[in-house]
């Protein structure tokens, strides 16, 4: 379970009026029990800059989805991801050469948008909760152009090689590899899709 569902499952048990009836990597299946009995799915609320406000995301579900959902665990899910705005997180493309600076807590860009390796850990892990180590995106060097998008929170950014004229394919390639070195130089490494 990570740390975000950790915290909001203690939040819904401070109140004193639910009950929890699955844990899962991501989410909760909570049973309320005043001011009346409902059900509903909780989870981190996701904003730009953290939990968007004080409360869970939540999604209401019927006494028959409960049911179902407690039998069929893959398929509860399968409805979060669905449901859930974390799944349906936008792209920011990027230029390589819009990187201002690199270093051991993660890279800034010229528009001022700046993301870290832990929070890209973060992230990585919650969408691939078996991995293990220190993957903070993927990769892919044969796409058209070679890319690597880094799971930073709210809009993952691709950072896009694409570089223009007579020498661009080889100048991708240096700075591809330029990247990932740094990258793995502060101890990350990313996913390689090619």
């Amino acid at each position: 379970m990570t740390a975000e569902t950790e915290a909001i499952k203690a939040q819904i048990l401070s109140t004193g009026n639910a009950e929890i009836l699955l844990e899962e990597n991501d989410f909760l299946i909570v049973k309320w029990i005043k001011p009346e009995i409902k059900y509903s799915m909780a989870a981190y609320q996701y904003g730009k800059t953290g939990m968007a406000n004080n409360y869970p995301w939540e999604c209401s579900l019927t006494e028959e989805q409960i049911a179902f959902f407690l039998e069929h665990i893959n398929a509860a899910v399968e409805y979060f991801k669905s449901k859930h705005h974390y799944f349906h997180l936008e792209v920011k493309e990027v230029s390589y050469e819009n990187i201002v600076s690199i270093d051991e807590h993660g890279i800034k860009f010229s528009d001022l948008h700046w993301l870290t390796y832990r929070e890209c850990t973060i992230n990585f892990n919650r969408k691939y909760p078996n991995s293990r180590g220190n993957c903070i995106g993927e990769r892919n060097i044969t796409a058209e152009p070679p890319y690597i998008e880094l799971y930073s929170t709210y809009a993952h950014t691709k950072i896009l090689f694409n570089k223009k004229g007579l020498f661009r394919k080889n100048k991708n390639m240096i700075d591809f590899h330029n990247l990932q070195r740094h990258i793995n130089e502060f101890g990350y490494t990313t996913l390689d899709l090619s």
